[in-house]
């Protein structure tokens, strides 16, 4: 017996609003720490490096994390791999806001390991659920990332100057919307769908041996890489400029923030082009030129963060509709997801450390702007290969 027009409405409501709530959860912890950067160094005595260090904290554990969501998901079925991933989400946040060095690190890798689990899942939901409307939700999934990111990183700054616990206190606010969505879900997995196909699956196996497959993680790395490094260290940049630590965190936010109109747009820019090719070179050059604008004429910082804020704006949904639509079938977007999220989060982890340790030794912005100016070249050509229509292992990929 075929469901009602109105049930069907109702449970794309219900798919498309749990896939809100879900993303909601997956940014607002790790981006609400850099225009904390330097209240972190004051109270803890952190070098620049050490500091980068922290914020690659969350990128490494995504790259080790990422190779096992796929087959957590497929052993407990997406919905309870999220689940339980939102409730030791929770957990890492509180920890980290424990008044100790080793809290800090600890609960940073806690609360990116569980992060790294909705990361890598919910391409596979989106596959799943809504095979023919792959660009629409891989904007509704990036446009949430984008608008909490921001969120978190405009208010960090305020909430650590009002609340008691300071920079501590403006970190473990993130532990209540983690905890609610986990409440709301909760109900839900009554009616989950049974667990996926496991790893050994043919399908699955070939995204590591697919030239494609690999294009697609590069292309990952390479965009995360430029905006976790200018995540974490704009608002270093920018106080050196001689902005207030308040004024630079709202510039902060808004680089992030720039990706919300984006996904009003990118729907539409998706269905005027056979493959995304172009799109993928045409973005990455255009976040090139903000860097470039940064070292040559850095009086228009803020100019140049729009410029790049926009390009990778479009370059991380690109990035993540490239999991669905290189992929054929849900196992295999799981897997290439997670492929792709393992070694690209392990090459965007490099980038706030190498920054910071760049600015150590040169006491100057220039030589690690330079570093993720080259990193959007290279980009550009991975794009290039990703964006090409197929599917990984087709007759037209190549095995490595």
């Amino acid at each position: 017996m075929t469901k009602s027009p109105k049930k069907l409405a109702a449970g794309s409501f219900l798919l498309v609003t749990a896939i809100f709530l879900i993303s909601m959860n997956l940014r607002p912890a790790i981006t609400g720490v850099g225009p904390l950067l330097e209240f972190i160094r004051a109270d803890t005595g952190l070098s620049a490096l050490l500091a980068g260090v922290l914020t690659s904290i969350p990128l490494a554990a995504f790259a080790l994390m990422s190779p096992w969501a796929a087959t957590i998901g497929g052993k407990l079925g997406m919905e309870r791999a999220i689940f339980i991933s939102l409730i030791v989400l929770a957990a890492g946040v509180l920890l980290r806001s424990v008044p100790s060095l080793i809290a800090l690190y600890a609960g940073s890798i806690l609360l990116a390991a569980a992060i790294a689990v909705g990361n890598v899942l919910v391409p596979g939901l989106i596959k799943r659920d809504f095979p023919d409307k792959v660009g629409l939700m891989t904007s509704v999934y990036a446009t949430t990332l984008a608008t909490f990111a921001s969120l978190s990183s405009g208010i960090s700054v305020p909430l650590a100057q009002n609340l008691p616990g300071g920079w501590r206190a403006a970190l473990a606010v993130w532990f209540i919307p983690a905890i609610i969505t986990a409440l709301i879900l909760l109900p839900q997995l009554k009616n989950a769908a049974k667990p996926l196909a496991q790893a050994g699956d043919k399908a699955v196996q070939s995204v590591w041996r697919s030239k494609l497959g690999w294009h697609v993680t590069l292309f990952m790395g390479l965009q995360s890489m430029s905006f976790y490094t200018v995540l974490s260290w704009l608002s270093s940049i920018l106080q050196d400029q001689g902005y207030t630590p308040l004024a630079a965190g709202w510039i902060v936010a808004l680089f992030p923030a720039l990706g919300i109109p984006v996904g009003l747009v990118f729907p539409l820019m998706m269905s005027r082009f056979a493959d995304q090719r172009s799109m993928s070179v045409l973005w990455s050059v255009i976040m090139l030129a903000g860097y470039v604008g940064m070292i040559f004429l850095p009086q228009f910082t803020v100019f140049w963060v729009i410029v790049s804020g926009i390009a990778l704006g479009f370059c991380f949904p690109i990035a993540l509709a490239f999991f669905a639509l290189r992929a054929s079938n849900t196992q295999q977007a799981a897997a290439l997801s997670g492929m792709a999220q393992s070694v690209g989060y392990g090459i965007a982890a490099v980038g706030p450390v190498l920054f910071g340790a760049m600015h150590d030794w040169t006491h100057s912005w220039i030589a690690p702007l330079w570093l993720i100016a080259v990193c959007a070249v290279l980009q550009a050509i991975a794009g290039w290969y990703a964006g090409r229509k197929g599917h990984v292992g087709d007759a037209a990929d190549k095995r490595v």
